[in-house]
């Protein structure tokens, strides 16, 4: 946002996309889709195509998904760089062409999508019905509660969901910014812990 010279969409977007990918998480040797490409896309379209941020939210799945390839390319070339067991140079110079790898395999699709994108993603969405748009726009609206609720999937247990609850208690009905509800988060959880911690003691 700050480079295509909009901070507050940046940081709106920003903020909204990570409710969507917090959830993801890789289990065994599962590639995730590219959440910073499908983010930084998303965000420098919405921006440099002048698109809503609703619609450039509902195209960052599909951008993350069209970049998971990035995340799986390097390591596989990066194999060959095994030294020899005890060669310590040959693994510093091993370590840092793995990172060109990863730098070249991110940066030029990126920087090429970038390029020659905006245009191309203007163009297209002018074809696109209304309706589509509509649909999309909806569907933007539903991601964030669907990245919440696989988190959600992971940490819910019978000591975590009364907090939960409240939480959303306080936000809903009383009115609590989520500022407010952090923060409150924060000194039931330090109140907890050192109760825990006295019971173990004891």
């Amino acid at each position: 946002g700050l480079i295509c010279g909009d901070v507050q969409t940046g940081l709106v977007m920003g903020a909204t996309l990570q409710l969507i990918f917090m959830g993801f998480v890789g289990i065994g040797v599962t590639s995730l889709p590219n959440s910073s490409a499908g983010t930084i896309l998303a965000v420098a379209f919405a921006i440099m195509s002048h698109l809503s941020a609703d619609s450039a939210i509902a195209l960052s799945m599909p951008i993350a998904l069209l970049f998971q390839p990035c995340g799986i390319i390097p390591r596989i070339i990066n194999n060959i760089w095994n030294p020899k067991r005890g060669d310590f140079k040959a693994i510093e110079r091993y370590y840092w062409l793995g990172v060109v790898v990863f730098a070249i395999v991110f940066f030029v699709p990126m920087f090429l999508a970038l390029y020659f994108g905006s245009g191309t993603v203007e163009t297209i969405i002018n074809f696109i019905p209304e309706v589509v748009m509509n649909g999309l726009t909806k569907a933007s609206s539903v991601l964030p509660a669907l990245g919440i609720a696989l988190l959600m999937n992971y940490i819910m247990d019978k000591d975590a969901t009364p907090f939960i609850f409240l939480g959303f208690i306080l936000a809903a009905f009383l009115g609590v910014s989520s500022l407010g509800v952090a923060g409150l988060g924060a000194v039931i959880a330090v109140v907890y812990y050192n109760m825990v911690q006295r019971k173990a003691n004891e």
